[in-house]
C-alpha cells in the first residue's frame, strides 16, 4: 500500500520468471517491502491481500523468507538458495540467456 498522499510504495510483489533455450530455469513471486522489518501479521496481511495468485506459488506455505540486509552492513555470505544456484551453475544458463 501507499501513504496517503505519497506516490511511493511500501511494499510490492513481484512476479518473476526466468528462462533460457527454452526452460525455464526460475519461477518466483517475490514479496518485498521498504521495511528492513517485517512482523508475521504483516506478511500475513500481505499474502491475504494477493491470495488469488496463491495457484501460481503465492501461498505462504509455498513461501521462503529471506531477510533483509542490515542496514550498514557490507556485503553478506550468499544465501542458501543463491549458494544452490552456484552449485547448480544456473548462471552459465543466465549469461547465455542474455546472450540470445
Amino acid at each position: 500500500g501507499t501513504e496517503y498522499g505519497s506516490k511511493q510504495y511500501e511494499e510490492l510483489v513481484q512476479f518473476q520468471c526466468i528462462e533460457a533455450g527454452g526452460v525455464r530455469l526460475y519461477e518466483g513471486i517475490d514479496f518485498m517491502s521498504r521495511s528492513r522489518t517485517m512482523t508475521d501479521e504483516q506478511l500475513e496481511a500481505m499474502h491475504q491481500r494477493v491470495a488469488l495468485i496463491n495457484p501460481y506459488g503465492a501461498s505462504p506455505e509455498q513461501m521462503h523468507r529471506i531477510e533483509q540486509q542490515p542496514k550498514g552492513v557490507g556485503d553478506l555470505e550468499p544465501n542458501e538458495w543463491q549458494k544452490l544456484w552456484k552449485n547448480l551453475g544456473i548462471e552459465k544458463y543466465l549469461d547465455q540467456s542474455l546472450k540470445d
